[in-house]
């Protein structure tokens, strides 16, 4: 049995365009803070294995299948979640079309143990299913699609690295 992802496993080094769209996310974020990683999820299970499932699927439909995935962003936005580690925080906010950043559901200063990945439930069907579950010290849960689920460990692993001083 595999355990949830462990932030002390191989570190994963941040891509330069998940930086460079957490950067983004900063801004129009209006915070004064360097973006670090940030990754798109939902707001609860089912809707990642139905609407997530969907979107990354689209992906691979030739000349419209990014516009297909636009137009199911578009229309279930509100289900979508930004989670955004900066140099000092991490964020989860509402998510507006075009992943512009909406109210502010919770913030939480970088620190060890702030945020696991997995299940924490034993059984094998739990754990593919919520593979991109990431629960948060205080209870809150958001939920990565399960197909680009580096995104989910950047968060794991910048978010319980503690905040420059």
């Amino acid at each position: 049995m595999s355990a949830p992802y462990d932030s002390n496993s191989v570190a994963l080094p941040v891509r330069k365009y998940n930086q460079r769209m957490a950067r983004r996310m900063v801004k129009r974020a209006h915070l004064n803070e360097q973006g670090e990683a940030v990754c798109f999820a939902f707001n609860n299970l089912l809707t990642t294995v139905l609407i997530g499932t969907v979107e990354d699927a689209v992906r691979y439909v030739p000349t419209v299948g990014d516009l297909i995935e636009l137009a199911i962003s578009i229309l279930t936005f509100y289900f979508h979640r930004i989670v955004l580690v900066t140099d000092q925080n991490v964020y989860v906010y509402r998510d507006w079309p075009l992943h512009f950043p909406g109210k502010q559901l919770a913030a939480y200063p970088r620190h060890a143990g702030l945020v696991k990945l997995g299940s924490p439930n034993p059984g094998g069907f739990s754990r593919i299913i919520r593979r991109g579950q990431l629960t948060f010290e205080d209870g809150h849960v958001v939920y990565h699609s399960i197909l680009w689920i580096r995104r989910a460990k950047y968060i794991v692993q910048e978010g319980n690295i503690a905040a420059a001083s």
